[in-house]
């Protein structure tokens, strides 16, 4: 894989995993860039090897830590352990609760609305 396709993966794979987490679970969350707002915080180690082979290609690959498989080539390889860091912020109240609190908000001001016409 090379290293553009690997960074668009990564970042597909991180913000599907957000979206995906965010309609099943009872809180909102977002990916959020001021590391004092996130509440989650990840740092995964990634390991990448740039191969190459007899064949003649190059690139870089990321792999698995596990690899299994009975192809013999001749190969050079130079191993890269990357780290990829990034925040969530989960919302401190539930979905319900923030559609709750929103619905008193309009409430309210329709109210105080109506009291200065």
């Amino acid at each position: 894989m090379e290293l553009k396709d690997f960074v668009k993966n990564v970042l597909k794979d991180v913000t599907e995993a957000v979206d995906e987490y965010r309609s099943e679970s009872s809180r909102d969350m977002h990916l959020d860039n001021m590391k004092d707002q996130r509440t989650v915080e990840f740092d995964v180690a990634v390991a990448a090897e740039d191969v190459t082979s007899a064949t003649g290609k190059a690139g870089i690959k990321v792999f698995s830590l596990i690899e299994g498989g009975g192809e013999a080539s001749k190969e050079v390889k130079n191993s890269t352990v990357s780290r990829i860091k990034f925040g969530v912020h989960v919302n401190r109240f539930t979905k319900q609760e923030n559609a709750g609190f929103e619905a008193q908000n309009r409430a309210l001001n329709s109210r105080n609305h109506n009291e200065y016409i």
